[in-house]
C-alpha cells in the first residue's frame, strides 16, 4: 500500500496522540505510586517509634525485674 505524504503525516499524529496520552497516563500512575511510598514510609517510621518505645519500656521493666530478684535473692 503507497501512503501519501498527508496519509503519512496523519498517522504519525495519531501515533504521537497516542503516545502522549499512554505518557500521560504513566505520569499519573508514577505520581500516584509516589504518594504511596510517602504514606508508606510514614506508616513505617511510626512504627519504628513504637518498636522503640516498646524496646526502652522492655528494657525498664528488665532492670526493675532484676532489682527485685537481687533484693530477694
Amino acid at each position: 500500500m503507497n501512503m501519501n505524504t498527508d496519509e503519512r503525516l496523519e498517522r504519525l499524529t495519531e501515533k504521537h496522540e497516542a503516545l502522549a496520552e499512554s505518557l500521560q497516563l504513566l505520569t499519573a500512575d508514577v505520581q500516584s505510586l509516589a504518594q504511596s511510598v510517602k504514606e508508606h514510609d510514614r506508616i513505617l517510621r511510626g512504627h519504628a517509634d513504637l518498636i522503640g518505645d516498646l524496646a526502652r519500656i522492655a528494657s525498664v521493666h528488665e532492670r526493675r525485674i532484676e532489682r527485685l530478684e537481687g533484693r530477694q535473692g
